[in-house]
């Protein structure tokens, strides 16, 4: 390093030599020159002293700055050291304090121990009074009836039970909580008796429906204000001292006491009919005892609203009593389902017929009572690990069978549209009916795991319907415009339009969320056991579809079969359209191969007649078409056919004769007077199909001189050229190679 700092300084030193002998030799270029010599030096003297001055006062400039600094730091030094001598200080006072405390402490400790003693018992017999004097307010609200007084006296209570959870005092703690049980047991059991009482006046429960008829009929109009009050004091006074279970699952199956009160004569008469020796016990007819909760929910639904609702209201509770009742109906259904469900589990025929009550109920509760998925769900003895696969499998079973029945049917009815004028087949109806219907089945389940099962047995079902649909269209291709095959392209495109609309629903679209959200657990663990039990169980080829792509949350719970639908659709239209192009090709033969284009005598002013058969044939097939298939896929069968049209013509006519002027002018007159108005019965612009062949037919039809003239251009110019001499002639769409070669078809140039 010090070498090549040595060489570095050797070289600038070298510099600053050759610039000073550069200088003077630039002053004294020759020898008259040299008489300036003194006045050369004393210049140079004068730097010298200015740059010495200079040097001067930056050096006493630093040393100010330098000793300002020092004195700066002299006075934080000062600074510190007093402040750790005041810190000293206080440590010191405050070791000498501590000291003095401590042996206080150790001096006086007998007398402190019985401060200490005399103070906890000052405080536990304020506890004590505490107490007595709140039981005492209780007793004395319960006998004036003053609703407000006993909620607010019961809440001290509650009050001080929180305020000594932390205290070492048990023998005080206990007191306080068998305090707080005992007024508990006396209010609850006050109230409940004035709750039957008032309940009585009421004639409620409703055990059986006429019995609401009649309440509301004849008794409620004898019923007073005072009979309205006294139920629903009762109600907001169980309401307030109750407290619910902190356990979320003991919180979901909660009934409060007043709507435990209301069902105890409805509990006991459903124990008594659904779950005793009663001939009414039938696990074969499970809508004996769901009609008789549908009954009993129905019954009641006015008389909550109107009655218990307000109590409700002015207590602060954050649902509806109808809500609270339903659940309660619920739960009594669940109790009974896990009876029954066993048994008729093994029989398809009665698991099918409980399921389809149980689903009923459900959606009736929810329209009926508002019920929410949130609660206790009627179908969650349905969601038991064997049960629900049983049920899947069998859901399984049924739908398929019907799609091999919608298959079996005789005849053609089942690609016919039942109502006139649409395009919609039958098959497609049924179909998309099967699917609905399954969705109506699960949509209830609260589970997303359970839900995701469903759906795959759904996306299962569209894959085995479109690989049924691919083998009827194999037996189908020799003539898709007299088959069924225009029949299954439009199936497709109402299947493909009804599953988007429902895959941006609510609930597939929280669905698709919760399979992103999900996707682990759900092909790891939680669906590993159920999955497993269906491919044991159930060994059909319908079940070995790709699974659903559940990595990419922008994807559509049924992307992947609308994707394969929609597929399928552009095959179908292709075949529509290679079946209408390889007729109108084969009435083509004598225009090819036959018309003279290079001869004068062309007749300019008709269709040429060789071409009339081809034309007559493309609008037969597009007509027939048009007949059979929706409006939006014939689009894009006009559209791709006008398409292969434009490339047969250039391909097959231009390409491959030889065109005089009158023959160009000919084939521009059967284009525009033969092809454009057969495709503007579908569009107002046709020539926008067919760009190209209108740049060749500019071409074929411009004056003989102009096309000499550009075939030369052309022959000589680069592309960029080309393209501007093709613009200077209207041509927008060919190149200059095909360009060429369109030129050299026309007779009138000479060939090169």
């Amino acid at each position: 390093t010090r070498l090549i700092h040595f060489i570095k300084r050797m070289d600038n030193g070298n510099d600053l030599k050759s610039r000073v002998i550069l200088s003077i030799n630039k002053e004294f270029e020759n020898i008259d020159s040299l008489k300036n010599v003194e006045l050369f030096r004393q210049n140079l003297v004068d730097k010298k002293e200015n740059l010495e001055k200079k040097l001067d006062h930056a050096n006493s400039s630093i040393s100010l700055e330098l000793q300002d600094l020092l004195n700066s730091g002299d006075e934080l030094d000062r600074k510190v050291g007093a402040i750790s001598d005041q810190n000293q200080s206080i440590l010191d006072k405050a070791r000498e304090c501590m000291e003095g405390c401590e042996n206080f402490e150790h001096e006086n400790k007998q007398i402190l121990n019985d401060i200490s003693i005399v103070r906890g018992v000052t405080q536990y017999t304020l506890w004590l009074r505490l107490i007595e004097q709140i039981s005492l307010d209780i007793s004395v609200s319960l006998e004036t009836q003053d609703k407000d007084q006993i909620v607010n006296a019961y809440n001290r209570i509650s009050e001080v039970c929180t305020a000594l959870n932390g205290s070492k005092c048990k023998n005080l703690i206990s007191y306080v909580e068998s305090t707080k049980k005992h007024w508990y047991e006396i209010i609850t059991e006050k109230y409940i008796n004035n709750l039957q009482k008032s309940l009585e006046v009421f004639n409620c429960p409703f055990i059986d429906t006429l019995d609401n008829k009649a309440t509301t009929t004849l008794d409620l109009m004898k019923i007073g204000r005072d009979e309205v009050e006294s139920l629903q004091n009762a109600v907001q006074i169980l309401l307030s001292i109750e407290n619910p279970p902190v356990d979320s699952e003991q919180k979901l199956h909660h009934l409060w006491l007043p709507i435990k009160v209301l069902m105890k004569p409805l509990r006991k008469r459903f124990k008594f009919h659904f779950l005793g020796t009663k001939t009414t016990n039938n696990p074969m007819k499970p809508e004996w005892f769901l009609t008789q909760l549908s009954g009993w929910a129905l019954a009641h639904r006015q008389f909550l609203t109107d009655y218990l609702q307000p109590a409700y209201d002015l207590v602060g509770m954050s649902h509806l009593a109808t809500l609270d009742f339903a659940k309660g109906l619920v739960l009594m259904a669940i109790e009974k389902l896990e009876v029954d469900i066993p048994i008729v589990l093994e029989d398809d025929v009665l698991f099918a017929h409980t399921i389809d009550e149980i689903i009923g109920f459900s959606c009736d509760l929810s329209k009926t009572m508002q019920y929410y998925s949130s609660e206790p769900s009627i179908l969650q003895p349905l969601t038991e690990s064997n049960v629900f696969i049983r049920w899947l499998n069998m859901e399984r079973k049924f739908a398929f069978e019907k799609v091999d029945n919608l298959f079996m049917e005789p005849g053609p009815s089942v690609w016919e549209s039942e109502v006139g004028g649409s395009f919609t087949p039958r098959a497609a109806e049924i179909f998309l009916a099967l699917l609905l219907s399954v969705t109506e089945r699960y949509k209830l389940l609260s589970s997303s795991i359970h839900r995701i099962q469903f759906l795959r047995l759904q996306v299962e079902l569209i894959e085995d319907f479109r690989v049924r649909l691919v083998q009827i269209v194999r037996a189908e291709k020799d003539s898709p415009l007299s088959s069924n095959l225009c029949p299954i392209m439009n199936t497709l495109d109402h299947l493909n339009l009804v599953l988007a609309n429902w895959a941006d629903t609510p609930f597939f679209l929280k669905l698709a969320i919760d399979m992103h959200n999900n996707r682990h657990n759900l092909s790891i663990s939680d669906l590993n056991s159920t999955t497993r039990s269906l491919e044991e169980q159930d060994e059909s080829p319908e079940n070995t579809t790709e699974p659903i792509d559940e990595n990419d949350v922008d994807r559509t719970v049924f992307q992947s079969s609308i994707d394969e639908l929609i597929y399928l659709k552009k095959q179908l239209i292709k075949e529509v359209v290679e079946s209408i192009y390889y007729t109108v090709t084969a009435r083509s033969v004598k225009y090819r191969s036959e018309t003279k284009w290079f001869v004068e005598d062309q007749p300019g002013d008709s269709v040429s007649p060789a071409a009339c058969e081809m034309l007559q044939t493309l609008a037969f097939g597009l007509d027939s078409a048009r007949k059979r298939i929706n409006p939006e896929s014939f689009q894009d069968v006009w559209r791709n056919l006008a398409v292969k049209i434009h490339d047969f013509i250039l391909d097959e006519i231009v390409v491959n004769n030889k065109f005089c002027l009158a023959g160009g002018k000919q084939l521009e007159f059967d284009v525009r007077r033969g092809f454009f108005p057969i495709f503007g019965e579908f569009t107002s612009k046709p020539q926008s199909y067919f760009t190209q062949l209108l740049d060749v037919l500019t071409l074929l039809t411009s004056p003989p001189g102009t096309v000499k003239l550009s075939l030369a251009l052309l022959k000589d110019t680069c592309e960029e050229g080309a393209a501007n001499i093709l613009a200077d002639l209207s041509i927008k769409h060919l190149n200059k190679e095909r360009a060429i070669r369109v030129l050299k078809a026309r007779i009138d140039v000479p060939q090169i």
